[in-house]
């Protein structure tokens, strides 16, 4: 019995059944771990935000100054965002003169008139002084010595024009890439003008210049130009965002059938100062390590953004299921004129950053690296505690994609100084001398009376009307009412405030003869005089399309030769190019430069100077100057002989009456319209 009661019965073995897991929460583990891995760059994202919000407060006051000024709308209404003024309880009257509103878009309609005179966004591809793909100089003459290296700018090692490893005569032949240049050699015409010169270099140029005129007109850049022009003006500084791929849809029909196509083209737009937070210490736009630009999002606009390439669409939808999370900063209720949002409920905030992260935050976001670099520029959209894109910069060079330029640089501060801003106390000056003036009026303009009630009968009305009759009691008459007028000083505070106007004509440079003020005084009552106001103040709007120039209009045109190189090298043409900023260029009148070059033409007549100017330059230019296109007026050198041919010969008919094929008479004596060679005409036309 007691080896029975000891003895361990026997069990069957039991086998482990394996639960499987849920995938559901298998996805939400793995969302977890993910969310918990970015979380830090959330975090680092949002306390830069904060820091460049709380860095430019400071600046948003006086861009709300500026704002209100040019609405016409007094500073106390923007006592919210801390900026307040108060009226005395006397003040009856609050008229604001609009002078900054005027002054603001005179500034404006300068610019824009000055940039697109031509139609055109100011940019322009010239060849470079030295050539190292198509050649400056070409002739026609297939016999012509060629020239040396050192003529092409090929000289020394390390100056950038060093053959690639397996370059062949075959894939550096300039002449493959057109074939208008097969019959061409480089070098200079040594024949005494027997045969054409050209220059495929400037060729080149000239289509480069086309197909990016094309992209910038398809993109709508000079629709986008002018908001970032108008915020410049207005607040002290623009921004233009770019340059970014496209897909673009391509309408076509073969046989009937639609088949679109889809090709990229580079995009440019308009990016208002208001959403675009910038590295506090960053002194000019170029030292800034990262941006933040703040987006404001329907839900059709979420929606989109699921097809977008480079987004992850889970998180997008994540985000529209969460429901909407915007909230409105400090400013909106000024600068939209809205006390609340109007769609609030219906918006979503997304962030979009452009700078550097460390290479470790880089792999934990999942990125694939090249090369031992200790930081990676990225760019990253978020919003709510989701990271909805993240990406290495993708384009070459790489740089924060944001142009910032100034109305008025200042040299300490990275914002710049506008047309309101430069007024601000002449406008206070103004509006406080017209309020004199009316309420000085208010009481000049009005009868006060003073009454003795001792010599009237009581119980009188005491309202003046025509016919009035008072009843007296006794005493002299006339001593019962007695009417005062109060002295009238609106003169003098309308003298005041016209002294105020001419002072805000000083500080922003811009005088009242150039917006339509009449009644000039003074210089401007000649043409002279008023031609010489007008010049000077033109000084100042040169100054900014310099500063457009070199900040916008400069890296804007390398950025979009830089795109055509990366995504679009195809349709290059073979050529060394420069992206030159024609905003300076453009302020110089056409006018003048047409005179010019027709007194340069004139010239040209004289025998003894005209083989020592190139007419073909001198037409193409005078062609441009005159906005026309050159390819469609000017003829190239085949076209150009034919019609020489037909002129010499319509010429020699009407000198000797002959045939076409016999001309006749004197050579020195025939119609000049025959002689397709000589000085002044090195390509015999």
């Amino acid at each position: 019995m007691a080896s029975l009661l000891g003895k361990k019965p026997d069990t069957p073995d039991t086998p482990e059944i394996e639960v499987p897991m849920d995938p559901a929460q298998i996805k939400l583990d793995e969302e977890m771990v993910e969310r918990i891995a970015m979380a830090p760059l959330v975090a680092r994202v949002r306390e830069q935000l904060n820091e460049a919000d709380t860095s430019r407060y400071v600046a948003e006051n006086q861009w709300i100054k500026n704002l209100q000024a040019y609405r016409g709308v007094d500073s106390n209404s923007a006592g919210k965002n801390g900026d307040k003024t108060e009226f005395r309880g006397s003040e009856e009257h609050k008229p604001y003169i609009r002078t900054t509103t005027v002054k603001t878009r005179a500034a404006y309609a300068q610019i824009m008139e000055s940039l697109l005179q031509n139609s055109r966004f100011p940019l322009m591809i010239e060849a470079t002084p030295v050539s190292s793909g198509a050649p400056n100089i070409a002739v026609m003459d297939p016999n012509a010595p060629q020239e040396s290296q050192e003529d092409f700018g090929i000289g020394f090692n390390g100056d950038g024009q060093e053959l690639s490893p397996g370059s062949t005569q075959a894939n550096m032949s300039w002449k493959e890439t057109d074939p208008l240049y097969a019959e061409l050699s480089k070098g200079h015409d040594r024949s005494g003008g027997q045969f054409a010169q050209l220059s495929p270099a400037s060729k080149a140029a000239s289509q480069m210049n086309k197909m990016i005129q094309d992209q910038l007109e398809e993109s709508n850049a000079s629709t986008e130009l002018r908001k970032s022009v108008f915020e410049a003006c207005l607040l002290g500084s623009g921004l233009m965002k770019g340059v970014f791929s496209e897909e673009k849809t391509i309408h076509k029909w073969t046989e009937g059938q639609y088949t679109p196509e889809t090709i990229k083209q580079p995009k440019v737009r308009s990016t208002s100062l208001w959403d675009l937070y910038i590295d506090p210490n960053a002194v000019v736009f170029d030292d800034a390590e990262w941006v933040v630009e703040r987006h404001r999002k329907t839900a059709k606009q979420m929606r989109d953004l699921l097809g977008v390439s480079g987004f992850r669409a889970d998180k997008v939808q994540q985000c529209i299921d969460a429901g909407a999370n915007y909230t409105n900063m400090r400013f909106e209720h000024i600068v939209r004129q809205e006390e609340a949002i109007m769609n609030e409920g219906k918006l979503w905030e997304v962030l979009e950053y452009w700078g550097y992260i460390s290479k470790e935050e880089a792999l934990t976001a999942g990125l694939s690296l090249d090369g031992d670099a200790p930081q990676v520029q990225v760019n990253l959209w978020i919003c709510g505690d989701e990271i909805l894109r993240v990406m290495t910069n993708p384009f070459l060079p790489q740089r924060i994609p944001y142009f910032l330029f100034n109305y008025e640089a200042d040299a300490y501060n990275l914002y710049g100084t506008g047309v309101p801003e430069c007024m601000e106390d002449s406008q206070k000056m103004m509006n406080g001398f017209a309020r004199l003036a009316v309420d000085n009026l208010a009481l000049a303009g009005n009868m006060v009376f003073d009454v003795d009630e001792s010599m009237l009968v009581a119980g009188q009305d005491y309202d003046i009307y025509p016919g009035k009759v008072f009843r007296r009691q006794g005493g002299q008459a006339g001593n019962a009412v007695t009417g005062i007028k109060f002295p009238s000083t609106a003169n003098e505070n309308l003298q005041m405030m016209d002294t105020f106007r001419r002072q805000a004509d000083e500080a922003t440079g811009i005088p009242s003869v150039s917006h339509g003020q009449t009644g000039v005084s003074g210089t401007g009552r000649t043409a002279s005089g008023l031609n010489m106001i007008l010049e000077n103040a033109s000084l100042n709007i040169k100054t900014v399309i310099r500063n457009m120039d070199d900040d916008l209009l400069q890296p804007l045109g390398q950025m979009l030769f830089f795109w055509n190189n990366q995504y679009n090298s195809t349709k290059i043409p073979e050529g060394d190019f420069d992206c030159v900023a024609t905003g300076i260029r453009s302020y110089t009148k056409n006018e003048i430069k047409v005179q010019r070059l027709q007194t340069l033409l004139q010239l040209s007549q004289n025998p003894a100077l005209a083989p020592m100017i190139k007419l073909p330059y001198l037409i193409r230019e005078l062609v441009k100057g005159m906005d026309l296109d050159p390819e469609e007026i000017i003829n190239d050198m085949d076209e150009a002989k034919i019609y020489a041919q037909i002129i010499g010969m319509a010429g020699g008919m009407q000198g000797g009456g002959a045939s076409p094929e016999m001309p006749t008479g004197d050579p020195a004596t025939s119609n000049a319209t025959a002689n397709t060679e000589g000085a002044g005409n090195p390509e015999g036309i």
